[in-house]
């Protein structure tokens, strides 16, 4: 099986990348091609629960695992 790897380069700081991904009005926006209802209930703190839910009946529990703001979180 082979891998592949894609990258690009953003033309802005990390700061405007983390709040681009992460802020309630902007991830609807990214997420919007995935199902135009897509958004998030909960914050993005360590051990938060979250909620993404969108237009269908189903969505996914999660819990932030860990969050280095500007450079990492994991869900």
């Amino acid at each position: 099986m082979n891998t592949l790897k894609f990258s690009t380069y953003v033309k802005a700081s990390k700061e405007k990348v983390w709040s681009t991904q992460l802020d309630d009005v902007t991830y609807r926006e990214l997420t919007k091609p995935f199902d135009g209802d897509s958004h998030y209930q909960g914050d993005w703190s360590e051990g938060s629960k979250m909620l993404f839910l969108g237009s269908s009946d189903g969505g996914m529990v999660s819990r932030i695992e860990k969050n280095i703001p500007f450079k990492y979180i994991s869900i």
